[in-house]
């Protein structure tokens, strides 16, 4: 079966503004589809996506749209320009945004995006690639997606002003070259392996049914639930639907 990929451009600059991340990520796209890897970019600011950290904020939210592609595709890669030092408002949006997909189950129970592999693309001068990588990195990780080894690129140009990817021709920089070779084969790698061999459903769940019962308060979310067990006590909601649960297996019920 053929790959999927969707990659997510999270520059500040609506299209058609030459992107130096989307110049970046081109190269990578080279090395997906020379993979057989159909290959989606989307630029985020060209949608109508609100904040928020729901599935569908309404009100001509178009982030529904690209979330379907996402969880779709095999393959799920980040590219975000460097802005004071951090990644871009745009990414933090998207993971913000992402943060709705707790909310839901794939077919097996767990977390949407797993079997989905991350990696990550950045760009900018001066400092800020590696608090970038990692926070995107753990991001997708914690949200359910599988990282590989090495499953960022980045390039930085001097420090202070100065010339971006595009105009230093940072495609030259040997480093850029290799880990953008490695990061694109080893999310191929490693999505090939997960779509033969997902991810058993075995202890990483999600108990929806229960859920469905629970009046959860402001920040009270489903990955919060072990915890909740543990603060309220053996006599809380939560254990007596835990007990109900047990009782009604044990009768057939």
């Amino acid at each position: 079966m053929r790959m999927k990929a969707v990659l997510l451009n999270c520059t500040l600059k609506q299209s058609p503004a030459p992107s130096n991340t989307q110049a970046l990520m081109d190269h990578v796209i080279d090395h997906l589809e020379s993979l057989d890897v159909e290959c989606e970019t989307i630029r985020v600011v060209d949608y109508n996506v609100k904040f928020g950290v729901s599935n569908d904020e309404g009100d001509g939210d178009e982030w529904p749209r690209i979330l379907e592609k996402v969880l779709a595709a095999n393959i799920l890669i980040i590219g975000t320009s460097i802005w004071f030092g951090v990644r871009s408002s745009v990414c933090q949006m998207v993971i913000e945004r992402l943060d709705g997909t707790y909310n839901n189950v794939n077919e097996v129970g767990q977390y949407p995006l797993y079997n989905t592999v991350g990696g990550v693309v950045v760009t900018g001068n001066e400092d800020g690639a590696h608090d970038a990588a990692a926070n995107t990195l753990f991001n997708l990780a914690h949200l359910g997606c599988t990282i590989p080894p090495n499953a960022d690129t980045y390039w930085l140009g001097d420090a202070g002003p100065g010339p971006s990817f595009i105009e230093a021709d940072g495609w030259s920089s040997p480093y850029t070259r290799k880990t953008c070779q490695w990061m694109s084969h080893n999310v191929v790698h490693l999505a090939r392996m997960l779509h033969d061999h997902p991810i058993p459903p075995e202890g990483n769940t999600v108990p929806m049914s229960m859920m469905k019962g629970m009046e959860m308060g402001p920040g009270r979310e489903k990955r919060m639930l072990p915890a909740m067990m543990e603060e309220e006590g053996e006599g809380g909601p939560i254990h007596r639907l835990l007990r109900r649960a047990t009782k009604a297996r044990r009768s057939g019920h």
